[in-house]
């Protein structure tokens, strides 16, 4: 008797465990679940939206979805920012009703006036990909601004309320939606880059360690000059589009008829090509400017120019010697074509001289060795002057082999630098000179002086 009642109790418990799950629990979950999507503005997935429409007063825009995205169909045709428009989705789709404030059955033309609804001041409209569509519209903001009157399209035209800044998350117009890049291009795929001004033009090409420049010289680049350059056309932003479609006259306008400068970027192992042309000053701090791939005249700010007139000093590189330190175990110095001294660097890495045969200031011998490879040039110029003379030659040695040979020649006080296997003539700072100028006597060891005698001289 006692076992049965037991059995009875344990299938009551059982019961009312299912029951607390499935009801309060489990069900519980599903109804909240309901409850949300009840208060949801718009029922929609967002990567499944091909369409969208935002009317705002006489303006109509229109975005279409396609294979590469999303574009304006009107009232511009052009590309879309594809961040800006999939944040606006998300803000729609998280956007929900506060509460009703007008019953459907109650909902006539002239209550929907009462709220600005009969001209609604915002009327969005999104189509599916199977071609349902949905729109809501919005009216004035409540009398404390907090809210915004809404109504939805359809057959439930109840009036509810939504709050404010959510309208204003999704209040944008044509510049809020459109792609505002002066040039989309992949800054780190980028493998050439060209600019044709009426002065002449400029090559570079991206190699393994860096850039080198090829056109007007052969030389190394700049690589920091030629990243700033890219950075600055990768994350720039048109400040407004001045011409949606402009004529020839138009052009000569804007003088980009000329293109004052052309850039000219391969992008990519297919080497597509992305052009920036810049045209003359709008006499108020911006430059008029086009994207070969858009018909549109827009204006760009200053500082991208700055950044694409530097002159071709600029973008060479004023570290000119390259070497890897570590590796460097000789050094030949010479003067006014005389030698003087050589140093070698044991495995333990203490410099001695080698000619003359002596102890050496290893620290000094390691500092000319650091301030070579961080050595600046102050400029550059075409060719050393005709009666220039040799000051100073230096060679590094790395085993066996000549790692770096360089000489400075100078005339009327100024010092030109050349190196082995590079064409390019530097000038060279005073006090850089100064550093690289070693005599013998900065870099040898001074003898120790004899310890005098405790017992005075013989004389004493």
């Amino acid at each position: 008797m006692k076992f049965k009642t037991n059995a009875i109790i344990g299938l009551i418990f059982i019961g009312l465990f299912g029951f607390v799950y499935f009801y309060e629990i489990k069900g519980g979950e599903e109804r909240r679940k309901e409850a949300e999507k009840s208060k949801q503005l718009l029922d929609f997935t967002e990567g499944h939206v091909s369409r969208l429409k935002l009317q705002r007063g006489d303006t109509t825009l229109v975005l279409q979805k396609g294979s590469e995205g999303w574009n304006f169909s009107s009232p511009v045709k052009d590309g879309a920012d594809q961040d800006a428009v999939e944040r606006y989705l998300r803000n729609l789709g998280e956007s929900e009703r506060e509460k009703v404030v007008v019953d459907s059955a109650s909902s006539t033309t002239g209550e929907a006036a009462k709220y600005g609804l009969d001209a609604p001041r915002l009327t969005v409209e999104i189509e599916a990909e199977d071609g349902t569509t949905q729109e809501v519209r919005w009216g004035d903001d409540s009398p404390t601004d907090r809210f915004t009157y809404a109504q939805m399209a359809g057959t439930n035209p109840e009036i509810f309320v939504v709050r404010a800044w959510r309208f204003d998350n999704l209040d944008k117009g044509v510049f809020d939606l459109r792609d505002r890049r002066v040039l989309a291009i992949a800054k780190d795929e980028v493998v050439e880059i060209r600019r044709r001004t009426p002065d002449g033009q400029l090559l570079l090409a991206r190699e393994t360690e860096g850039w080198q420049m090829l056109q007007p010289l052969t030389s190394v680049a700049d690589v920091e000059a030629v990243n700033a350059l890219l950075d600055k056309i990768d994350g720039a932003q048109i400040e407004a589009f001045v011409d949606e479609d402009p004529e020839l006259d138009a052009l000569q306008t804007y003088g980009l008829d000329k293109q004052y400068s052309e850039w000219t970027f391969l992008v990519g192992p297919d080497r597509a090509e992305k052009r920036l042309s810049i045209g003359r000053s709008n006499g108020q701090g911006s430059f008029y400017a086009r994207d070969a791939s858009r018909q549109q005249v827009f204006l760009v700010d200053s500082t991208v120019v700055q950044h694409t007139d530097k002159s071709i000093d600029q973008l060479r590189d004023r570290k000119p010697l390259r070497f890897v330190r570590d590796t460097i175990t000789g050094i030949r110095l010479a003067k006014g074509g005389e030698r003087a001294f050589e140093a070698a660097k044991d495995t333990s890495g203490l410099w001695s001289l080698t000619d003359p045969a002596t102890d050496a200031k290893s620290w000094k011998l390691n500092s000319l060795v650091g301030d070579m490879g961080q050595l600046e040039v102050a400029g550059f110029t075409e060719q050393v002057p005709e009666g220039s003379v040799s000051a100073l030659e230096i060679e590094l040695i790395s085993g066996e082999q000549v790692s770096l040979s360089i000489r400075v020649l100078q005339n009327e006080g100024v010092s030109y630098l050349q190196q082995q296997g590079d064409n390019s003539v530097y000038i060279l700072a005073e006090d850089d000179f100064a550093e690289l100028a070693l005599d013998l006597e900065d870099v040898a060891q001074s003898p120790a002086k004899p310890a005098e005698s405790a017992g005075g001289t013989d004389s004493d």
